[in-house]
């Protein structure tokens, strides 16, 4: 596992580091965000409201377009078979499959939640979804009447502190919440284990096993959740302004903010 994970990591730096191995780029205009699923499969919110499935070999699979709420938030495809697909102005979240088609739509303010930034899946089969205006981290589940409420916990008691949490992610088994260069750690329940301090906000951010890695625009940083020692903390060549990065063994990603999605693929 750790000899794993440090291949990981040297992976990560050499990807993201802007190094000899890229030999092609690719692009992609209008992006608002973008998700990779654990197929290598790439999903793609883009701002005028169309939702893009491309395969790992670059080919696009599917469209999906919803035109009438506007420009999406965030895409999230860290469940395969079911994206979230959120609207944080209107309040609004799309639950589409593995094909971008539409299965469910939620008013989440209708449901009583004040200020929802952001979503995620949850292991049985319920969504996360941070409230900014109460401070809370709430689970609804999905039935076939409807969406009904499964528990709210108020992290400001916990964390003793005030959130604007810019992203929220899960393996099934740990939620990482990133609250600028801080990362808030929870079990697959909600409940806090601990905190892990970087140096900048991060962008980006995966759980591997019992690790949480993250870059910035100068580290890398991998971090046992099991202990409270502090994260391995590793230099990196500067990027430039990056708003979002992710890689996988061929490619990288990353989302400039001029809304350009630029995809680069290692030498083989």
């Amino acid at each position: 596992m750790f000899r794993n994970h440090l291949i990981a990591l040297v992976v990560l730096c050499f990807l993201l580091c802007g190094l000899e191995s890229r030999a092609q780029t690719d692009s992609i205009l209008n992006v608002v965000d973008f998700s990779l699923d654990g197929f290598e499969n790439l999903y793609v919110a883009k701002k005028n409201s169309e939702f893009i499935k491309i395969n790992s070999e670059g080919k696009t699979l599917r469209v999906n377009s919803r035109k009438d709420l506007g420009a999406p938030t965030n895409i999230n495809a860290e469940n395969p078979l079911r994206i979230l697909i959120f609207y944080r102005e209107q309040g609004w979240l799309i639950v589409s499959d593995n094909q971008l088609a539409f299965q469910f739509e939620i008013d989440l303010k209708r449901i009583g939640f004040t200020d929802p930034t952001l979503t995620a899946n949850s292991f049985d089969g319920g969504i996360w979804v941070f409230d900014r205006g109460n401070g809370t981290l709430n689970k609804v589940m999905l039935n076939a009447t409807g969406v009904e409420p499964a528990g709210a916990i108020d992290l400001r008691q916990i964390l003793f502190t005030e959130l604007n949490p810019q992203r929220l992610i899960t393996d099934g088994n740990y939620l990482v919440l990133s609250n600028n260069s801080t990362l808030y750690v929870f079990d697959r329940y909600a409940t806090y284990i601990r905190k892990i301090e970087l140096d900048e906000e991060p962008i980006s951010l995966n759980i591997e096993g019992t690790n949480v890695n993250a870059s910035t625009h100068n580290f890398v940083y991998s971090c046992d959740i099991r202990y409270l020692s502090e994260p391995s903390k590793f230099a990196a060549i500067q990027q430039p302004a990056v708003r979002k990065s992710a890689v996988t063994k061929s490619k990288s990603f990353e989302l400039m903010p001029s809304d350009i999605l630029k995809i680069s693929h290692s030498r083989k």
